[in-house]
């Protein structure tokens, strides 16, 4: 310790002839030192010298950072271990989150980051062979990412420019040339390629190791950690009366699709299109009635790459797989052999479906095994063709919302009169209401319910920890969907138990005025459908609000609740696709208004592409189910949006009324119609201008005229 330092670390007490003041929790020494002859006592007494020590804080330890029997750190020790390194260190490794498919929402068994991190949603994780681990999630995501997972993991996110890409991670972290292994069947040829690349700038090698993280979980014996089994349940035939069209024609489509696009083959990677193409159905993930397989579709053969026991004797028997040995039947395989079977492919062109807007195209690995002379990338043609639906998918589309409205309108006037309510417990009885109808497959996504302060974030989940109770003094958003033989349901509403106050009732009547915005909306056969965004959002710009996510998209047909190729995002710069008859648009996500800290307001529907006369397309409501009366606002609407909603209301009281009559739901009838009675209209009751209205109007009506002169420009 230099001087400086130890005399500001001297403190002198007062001596009262030899008894010494100190603090007992200090150190002390007893040094005598030369004192002053003027200052000296009659006799010398010692002084008593306090010298505090300096301290640091000490890092705080992570146990579970070095914790080696966690799967974590298994995972450590197991890229130093040539047993499942593939004969060759890691200095770190990557996890996706998706499967073979890149699914975006994978089954349990394949969720390995989850395995690995204890993160149960979408990201990618990066742990590093001498300490250290990362995840990166979307800026959603973050807040809960950093409240569920463990210290052991630093939270980044992905959709901050600002901060590291996983790559600048690791080579940042590692600070020399190294070796990174990761799944490339877990991760699309663009994203592999980009990582690759990155990688490579700071002297770092990707490696695909396929085999790493599957081998410790399925070696997992603690019981909470198991790795589930994979479904056993077998594929079933999808029914014609659904699908409107055999399989064989489906396949004789697609092949003039290829022939125009002058390639051979092609490989089928999304799972939603193997169920399309084939007329097939499973339970292979989670919120999607579909089958995990592969298909490869040439000139002159079909075979499906399956896992063993999945076809049941009826869907092989229909699939023509029994000695099959011409064009219109199909050969079964196992799953795991595509990959050699696309290197040996006799075929000299190969369609390799390419990412679109929501379809991530084909992973990394099948791209790697097959001959770079072979590889034709495009976007799959099966996603037009599935888009756009049949008579009998519309027919069954329109159905399935029909049971979803009987089960819907049960649920809310039910909840009308229950108390004691918690998020949870709201979305549990979602589900269970949903269940009761014929048809019924299983949710098209978790169930999300947030009330108050919670509805003011858009990508809020409900956990034991952030459980609300419901009460009457504010809104509660409703978030959920099903998946029904005949086709896919979703829908948002919110609600209100108590009286709301003039700021939940705007906030909800401008949303209901958004939804009206796209639902009178007429366009041309040729506008783009990300051109009909700024419309839907006109509303809430008045009211200076806006929301993040896009307005809308595709929605399959018992398939996937989201799918290519339409996007409806003023955003999107690339994706210029045009809305075509038989389209169904899933505007459900958004539109909302969040006021944060306060409450939240989300609505949405299902929209059916309708012909309109003079080459015009228009949108009809496919969700039947009444909006909360007592939170519109109705001096805010215009007398064309009332007289949209009384015609809304109408149809809900056509459609959905008679099938709560047959079911025997009176009560549910009553508040059906109680929710639909119609508005009067403006222009048959005499009452004074209302100015702020009238210049929100002109305003409203100012935006709709500059979107459609961007449109026809």
């Amino acid at each position: 310790m230099d001087k400086k330092h130890s005399f500001n670390n001297i403190r002198f007490f007062p001596v009262c002839y030899g008894v010494r003041l100190v603090q007992p929790s200090l150190k002390t020494t007893s040094t005598p030192l030369p004192v002053p002859t003027s200052m000296m006592p009659l006799s010398p007494v010692p002084l008593t010298i306090i010298q505090d020590q300096p301290t640091v804080p000490s890092p705080p330890v992570c146990a579970d950072a070095n914790d080696v029997t966690s799967p974590l750190g298994r995972l450590r020790s197991a890229m130093r271990n040539p047993q499942y390194s593939a004969s060759s260190f890691l200095d770190a490794f990557i996890i996706f989150y998706t499967d073979e498919h890149l699914s975006e929402e994978p089954l349990p068994p394949e969720r390995r980051l989850q395995y690995i991190s204890g993160w149960e949603s979408s990201g990618t994780g990066a742990v590093l062979a001498n300490g250290g681990a990362a995840i990166w999630v979307a800026s959603a995501d973050v807040r809960r990412a950093r409240a569920t997972l463990s210290c052991a993991w630093l939270v980044v996110d992905s959709d901050d420019p600002s901060q590291s890409t996983v790559a600048e991670w690791i080579s940042n972290s590692l600070g020399r040339a190294g070796r990174v292994g990761a799944d490339a069947r877990l991760a699309s040829v663009g994203e592999w390629q980009t990582l690759s690349t990155a990688l490579q700038r700071e002297s770092l090698q990707l490696i695909n190791n396929p085999t790493l993280v599957d081998q410790l979980w399925n070696e997992e014996l603690d019981p909470a950690r198991i790795r589930p089994e994979f479904p056993k349940t077998v594929a079933t035939n999808y029914n014609m009366d659904f699908a409107g069209e055999s399989w064989r024609d489906k396949v004789m489509l697609l092949r003039n699709e290829l022939r125009q696009a002058d390639v051979d083959a092609m490989v089928v990677t999304a799972l939603d299109e193997v169920a399309w193409l084939l007329n097939i159905r499973g339970r292979d993930l989670p919120y999607a009635p579909l089958l995990k397989a592969f298909v490869i579709v040439s000139m002159r053969e079909v075979r499906i790459f399956v896992p063993a026991g999945k076809l049941s004797l009826h869907v092989r028997d229909s699939l023509a797989v029994f000695n099959c040995y011409s064009s219109n039947c199909t050969r079964a395989n196992e799953y795991t052999t595509i990959y050699n079977s696309l290197r040996q492919a006799s075929e000299s062109k190969i369609l390799i479906p390419a990412a679109g807007t929501f379809q991530r195209g084909a992973s990394a690995a099948i791209v790697q095994n097959v001959p770079a002379a072979k590889r034709i990338f495009l976007l799959s043609p099966i996603i037009y063709l599935k888009a756009q639906k049949n008579a009998a998918e519309i027919k069954g589309m329109k159905k399935a919302h029909l049971r979803d409205a009987v089960a819907m309108c049960t649920l809310l006037s039910y909840l009308e009169s229950k108390t004691g309510l918690s998020e949870m417990s709201v979305a549990l009885t979602v589900d269970i209401t949903r269940e009761t109808q014929a048809g019924y497959v299983g949710p098209s996504m978790k169930t999300r319910v947030s009330y108050g302060p919670n509805a003011a974030d858009p990508g809020y989940r409900a956990t034991n920890g952030t459980n609300k109770r419901i009460f009457k003094n504010a809104t509660m958003v409703i978030q959920s969907g099903g998946q029904f033989d005949e086709g896919t349901t979703i829908v948002t509403r919110t609600v209100h138990y108590g009286s709301p106050t003039k700021e939940e009732r705007r906030a909800y009547t401008t949303v209901v005025r958004s939804q009206a915005a796209l639902a009178t909306l007429r366009a041309p056969v040729m506008l783009p459908a990300t051109h009909a965004d700024p419309v839907v959002r006109a509303p809430l710009w008045v009211a200076k609000q806006d929301y993040p996510h896009p307005t809308g998209y595709g929605v399959g047909a018992a398939l996937l609740r989201k799918e290519d190729p339409v996007v409806i995002d003023y955003r999107q710069d690339t994706n210029l696709h045009t809305l075509r008859e038989g389209y169904f648009i899933m505007v459900v996500y958004e539109p909302g208004w969040y006021e944060q800290g306060k409450y939240g307001v989300r609505l949405g529907n299902i929209f059916e592409i309708i012909s309109r006369p003079n080459g015009y397309l228009g949108f009809r409501e496919a969700t039947l189910i009444p909006y909360e009366s007592k939170l519109i606002d109705r001096s805010m609407l215009t007398e064309y949006e009332i007289i949209w909603l009384n015609g809304y209301n109408d149809r809900i009281r056509k459609e959905v009324g008679p099938e709560l009559k047959a079911r025997g739901l009176t009560d549910v009838y009553y508040w059906m119609m109680n929710k639909t009675i119609p508005v009067e209209l403006p222009s048959k009751v005499k009452k004074p201008v209302n100015e702020a209205i009238v210049s929100q109007d002109i305003t409203y009506t100012f935006l709709l005229l500059i979107a459609a002169i961007q449109v026809l420009l």
